[in-house]
């Protein structure tokens, strides 16, 4: 309990301190002009805590502040609103009676602010809950990952929710979020198992993307995580199952931890799919790309559903999970996009 009051003091003191003097609303801008001048013409910036890289473009994307009240043509690097695309999934989804849910990863300095900035505190940093309310309010089933993220943070002081060297969440992330995913067993076509055993927390070490290629390279020390592997059929990892009933579509937060260290993502056994068949007793199919998971995504999953006929006739789930820096720092075009043809 001590620890607890200590990270909330940690976290929340210095608004405390400047009590009437600066409004909250006005800290929250304050952020946003911070992470603006962070901005730099690489892909990755050191935070004032040195062990600490954050991607630009989601710094870029913080530093719109409530983005969403402002014209599309000044924030979003395409230009566009991305609601209507993400409206135009759910409806397509909707007339094959499967579900859409929303799963917009937070910027790691929207949870981790002082890291990145040490006088800011995360209440500081704007919530996307209004934006997300809006998607909501249309329709579709939005998680909203920001604040269960800032309470684990608090909770669990010691366990980090982002890697501190890669522009991905961490296992820890990985296994709450799978927690919050409003999916169950019910929806199987077949009996789940108990097949998938989760292990002990193991020690990871690994150099991350926002090092690897930069100037810290080889003067910043690999960076350890705590990982729990989930086996199957007495094999480290899942294989996604194109015949399952739910799908996980997205970005590379879909591969980190499951794809291999071959392909830059650390490891397998351990990243979403994993620990979503460990709960739920059967495998999850998966669609996850390295670009965009707003468009290139789904430009993929429209190209495997034209390749394998009936594809869609299992599917009741999709899981749709992102960075919430896709909202304004896409380059790709709004396209409209079938599932199939």
């Amino acid at each position: 309990m001590s620890r607890v009051i200590a990270c909330l003091l940690g976290l929340f003191f210095p608004v405390l301190l400047r009590g009437q003097s600066q409004g909250l609303e006005e800290r929250r801008l304050l952020f946003a002009e911070e992470a603006g001048r962070r901005v730099l013409p690489q892909p990755n910036v050191r935070g004032d805590d040195p062990d600490w890289f954050f991607l630009v473009k989601e710094l870029k994307h913080l530093s719109g502040g409530r983005f969403w009240e402002k014209p599309w043509s000044e924030v979003a690097t395409n230009g566009s609103d991305p609601v209507p695309s993400i409206l135009e999934f759910n409806s397509l989804l909707e007339k094959r009676g499967i579900r859409l849910v929303l799963v917009p990863v937070p910027a790691k300095a929207a949870i981790y602010p002082d890291k990145l900035a040490g006088s800011f505190a995360p209440v500081e940093v704007e919530p996307h809950a209004p934006f997300l309310d809006r998607i909501r309010e249309a329709g579709v089933t939005v998680v909203d990952l920001e604040a269960p993220f800032r309470e684990a943070r608090v909770e669990h002081p010691d366990r980090w929710l982002y890697c501190r060297q890669d522009a991905h969440f961490s296992p820890a992330a990985i296994e709450l979020l799978v927690s919050l995913l409003p999916v169950d067993a019910s929806v199987a076509e077949t009996a789940p198992s108990n097949n998938f055993p989760v292990g002990d927390p193991a020690s990871l070490s690994f150099a991350g993307d926002q090092v690897i290629g930069s100037e810290w390279e080889n003067s910043v020390a690999h960076e350890t995580v705590d990982v729990r592997f989930v086996s199957h059929d007495g094999k480290v990892g899942v294989v996604p199952d194109p015949e399952s009933s739910v799908l996980i579509l997205g970005d590379s937060h879909t591969l980190v931890f499951h794809a291999g260290k071959e392909a830059g993502m650390h490891c397998t056994g351990a990243g979403v799919a994993d620990h979503l068949a460990a709960r739920l007793g059967f495998v999850p199919d998966l669609v996850g790309v390295r670009g965009s998971g707003l468009v290139q995504a789904r430009k993929q999953l429209f190209y495997k559903a034209t390749a394998n006929p009936g594809y869609w006739s299992k599917k009741k789930v999709v899981i749709w999970l992102f960075s919430v820096r896709e909202f304004t720092q896409s380059s790709d075009r709004l396209i409209s996009i079938p599932i199939d043809r």
